[in-house]
């Protein structure tokens, strides 16, 4: 018995030994991996950093991007030295080390250092930043942890057996004398004990299926993530739309909404930027619209890349304005990550958003996203275009429904609606001061963001609230006039022209305004009433001449059949999409319809204005053709 003790004894040691070395050697490649990617995440912060300064246009947007980077935590200094030395230069530190879990004796045994990284930013400075070692030190911290744990479990473990082991062969040098060994019974249960085991055993096994079933899903969500910008991929996004349009709970309900974002010069950006660059952004992209979302967990909403230059975002629960509010911040974001391009111009986004019921299939909502896509494309504007289900079918709007009208209503009754007013030229034009005006809707809160008139401008249509906004746009539009010069142009919608009562309003509204500036404003309309609607159409279209101001079409690309009924109304200009333009120019077939047009038009002294069409050879051939390309920049004017 005293040589068993002095085996397990010596055994016991050996095994102290090991793992205390196991202990000591995984601390030591654990701080060496440690010190090699906080050196790796310092270089891929200075060129992510790098990419960001060098797309800002001035000195305090880049400080803005700066500080904004250095309130996240993650720098222990960082700072802009500028080229020019009168430029002001940009330099946050945080004073000491940065509070962590780890305690100070194990801090002072670590050997993790601050690793400094540099850029040069062409035209700007010299950008410098240190990542802070603190997250490092509390992840070693916790390896350390981790293994001491696990040191004392097998030690533990080791002493039990020891322990076990010990009295057993005490019992058995005492039962060697004892010839017969014990018999042993078996007891059989009955069946009312029987049911009760298998009832606690199901009770038991419910949560851990529950918890296999949490971890599968989490599983495929990783197999299923792009691997730059740690979003779900498409297959991944289509499988789950097509499991939310199977939910019969909603029965006919506004289930959802899905919103596609386009990066339209993503070819470019492929030309012009080396392959790691490109990487870095898209995986800031990611990282920053997978954090935005976070912020409201209530939405359940999935960002996933649909190909390589559109991201989709499906929002499975309805509710009106309260779905726009992360809409509007999504875009928010995407706007302050935009990147200069070789033209000197920021690279552009467009947005699409459209709601879905149990009633559609997957194909009905990609068509009507691409849709809507293509009409924020070949209007040329960066608002979200929002196309319902509802503008397809017959039945009521329904979720959201009380939602939308409180909002709208409020707005119309406490003055919520405002223009947003943007200079828009076009080279060869003989209006030199022009300017279009787009409506928009201001919260009770104010710190929810300013909603687009292309997001409320649905559901005031389909709850008969268009006439009221329109006229208010009107009214709008004739105060900003009475401020400012030039030319004012103001979109309606097809809702209000078809009203009966509204050109009479409006006629009430022109009659008190000043004539000068009624010669001022510009009423714009959409092609694609004046080819379904002509009557109502050419009616407003005389009331709105008579009342002295002019009146302009626009989506002619997307409904060239109205081409036939341009001659019923005396417009002052029709309006293309760069993209229509571009398709057309590149067959002789088309080349041969784009004259048409532009014949057509001109020859009853209409103008024709191309937007969006930024290649040169296109703007060539559009400007030999009589039309007139919009200008590449146009600054912000005024809110009204």
């Amino acid at each position: 018995m005293a040589s068993v003790r002095q085996l397990l004894v010596i055994s016991s040691l050996v095994i102290a030994c090991i793992l205390v070395g196991m202990l000591a050697m995984g601390t030591s490649l654990m701080e060496r991996r440690l010190d090699a990617q906080l050196q790796t995440d310092s270089e891929n912060a200075a060129a992510t950093l790098a990419l960001l300064v060098s797309a800002q246009p001035d000195a305090a947007a880049r400080a803005r991007v700066l500080d904004a980077a250095f309130q996240q935590g993650r720098y222990a200094d960082l700072a802009l030295t500028p080229d020019d030395v009168t430029a002001p230069a940009f330099q946050s530190r945080r004073p000491g080390r940065s509070a962590g879990d780890a305690p100070g004796w194990f801090t002072a045994l670590v050997d993790l250092q601050p690793h400094q990284a540099s850029r040069q930013v062409a035209g700007v400075g010299a950008l410098r930043l240190t990542l802070d070692p603190g997250p490092a030190r509390d992840a070693l911290w916790t390896h350390v942890l981790q293994w001491t744990w696990l040191a004392l479990g097998l030690a533990a473990f080791w002493a039990l057996f020891v322990v076990a082991l010990v009295n057993r062969m005490r019992r058995e040098l005492a039962a060697a004398a004892v010839a017969d060994a014990p018999e042993i019974k078996i007891k059989r249960t009955e069946p009312v004990e029987d049911a009760e085991l298998m009832d606690d055993v199901r009770e038991r096994i419910a949560p851990t299926m529950d918890e296999q079933m949490a971890r599968i899903e989490r599983l495929e969500i990783e197999l299923n993530r792009d691997p730059v910008t740690g979003l779900a991929n498409r297959s991944y996004f289509l499988n789950e739309l097509k499991r939310m349009l199977r939910d019969d709970s909603r029965q006919g309900a506004v289930s959802g909404y899905v919103l596609l974002v386009r990066s339209r010069d993503m070819a470019r950006l492929q030309n012009q930027t080396e392959r790691q660059e490109l990487d870095d952004w898209l995986r800031l992209l990611g990282r920053r619209i997978i954090e935005l979302l976070n912020e409201n967990p209530q939405t359940r909403a999935l960002p996933a890349r649909l190909t390589g230059s559109d991201f989709v975002v499906l929002f499975p629960v309805g509710g009106g304005p309260e779905v726009m509010r992360p809409v509007q911040r999504l875009r928010e974001l995407l706007e302050t990550l935009r990147v200069k391009l070789d033209s000197h111009n920021l690279s552009r986004w467009a947005y699409a958003l459209t709601d879905y019921t149990v009633q559609c299939t997957t194909k009905e909502v990609l068509t009507r996203l691409d849709q809507a896509l293509m009409c924020a494309e070949s209007a040329g504007h960066e608002e979200i275009e929002f196309l319902s289900y509802a503008d397809h079918e017959d039945g009521e709007l329904l979720m959201g429904e009380a939602s939308w009208r409180t909002l709208i209503t409020q707005a119309l009754d406490h003055d919520r609606l405002s223009l947003d007013v943007r200079r828009v030229q076009y080279e060869g034009d003989d209006v030199t001061d022009r300017h279009e005006a787009a409506l928009t809707l201001q919260e009770d809160d104010p710190d929810q963001p300013v909603m687009s008139g292309f997001l409320f401008m649905p559901a005031a249509a389909r709850l008969g609230l268009s006439p009221a906004c329109d006229l208010r746009a009107l009214c709008l539009a004739l105060n900003w006039l009475g401020e400012h010069d030039g030319v004012l142009v103001i979109r309606m919608s097809i809702a209000s022209v078809l009203d009966a009562q509204y050109i009479e309003e409006i006629r009430q509204i022109c009659g008190n305004a000043d004539p000068e500036l009624l010669h001022r404003l510009v009423v714009e309309l959409d092609a694609y009433g004046l080819s379904r609607h002509l009557e109502a159409f050419r009616s407003f279209g005389r009331g709105i001449i008579e009342a002295g101001m002019h009146i302009g079409l626009r989506g002619l690309d997307q409904q060239p059949d109205a081409l036939r009924q341009i001659h019923e109304i005396d417009f002052a200009y029709v309006k293309l999409g760069g993209n229509f333009v571009r398709e057309l120019l590149a067959s002789p077939g088309g080349v041969q319809m784009m004259v048409a047009v532009t014949e057509t038009a001109i020859g009853m002294g209409m103008r024709v204005y191309v937007d969006d069409a930024d290649d040169a050879g296109t703007r060539r051939m559009v400007i030999e053709y009589g039309a007139l390309p919009r200008q590449l920049t146009g600054p912000v004017d005024a809110a009204a």
